[in-house]
């Protein structure tokens, strides 16, 4: 990995653990002290983090976290199911036993986990965040079309970042471990229909325990 990734993947982690808030500017000497090189790859970084809307460069003013709002959240969630969607049709139309297995492997490695951990309260594990990561990754990975899947990773990153400032509370009422198996069941089952409608459902769901939590001021 080059120092320009190992910078990428650090100021990255920081933004959607929320260490590097929602609009907090950027300055060159705090990141990199923070990624422990020069302004070289870090400036790196930054470029590629505004390619992916993580980062907002601003004229003359140098970078800053990407702010929040409930219009962003509802066009990020709206656009993340029409593309999810479209490549997990493709997925179960074209997936292999291959396919399976890995939807089943990640799904498994995912629920031995829980997510809350004894030490910590909040609902940040980094190792449960990596294997929920790998299972949606799964879902759609045999969608034939890296451009898309690679769309769907920059848009579940901004997600994510939405998901991680309401993490020291659980959504009331909800089971999502089951919802997971609901759509690893329908997609494995080859039920385009109703694997789609579940991760809607899931999908919209989180959307809508984010509007409650993270904009119930507004």
């Amino acid at each position: 990995m080059s120092r320009s990734e190992q910078a990428w993947e650090i100021v990255r982690d920081a933004i959607l653990s929320g260490k590097l808030a929602p609009g907090m500017a950027l300055k060159a000497t705090d990141l990199q002290e923070l990624c422990g090189m020069s302004v070289s790859p870090v400036r790196e970084a930054l470029s590629r983090l505004v390619a992916t809307g993580l980062v907002t460069a601003e004229h003359n003013r140098g970078y800053r976290v990407s702010r929040v709002s409930r219009d962003d959240l509802d066009d990020l969630v709206a656009t993340r199911i029409r593309l999810e969607s479209w490549a997990l049709e493709q997925s179960i139309r074209h997936g292999d036993e291959m396919w399976e297995a890995r939807i089943l492997s990640a799904l498994h490695v995912l629920d031995r986990l829980p997510r809350r951990q004894p030490e910590d309260q909040t609902l940040f594990d980094r190792q449960w965040e990596t294997r929920h990561v790998d299972y949606h990754q799964a879902l759609i990975s045999a969608c034939g079309s890296p451009i898309t899947l690679t769309f769907c990773d920059t848009l579940r990153d901004q997600n994510d970042r939405y998901r991680r400032l309401s993490l020291a509370v659980e959504g009331e009422g909800r089971n999502a471990e089951q919802e997971h198996r609901d759509i690893a069941e329908a997609a494995i089952g080859r039920d385009a229909p109703r694997a789609i409608a579940a991760l809607t459902s899931h999908y919209s769901l989180t959307a809508q325990f984010l509007r409650d939590r993270v904009f119930q001021a507004g």
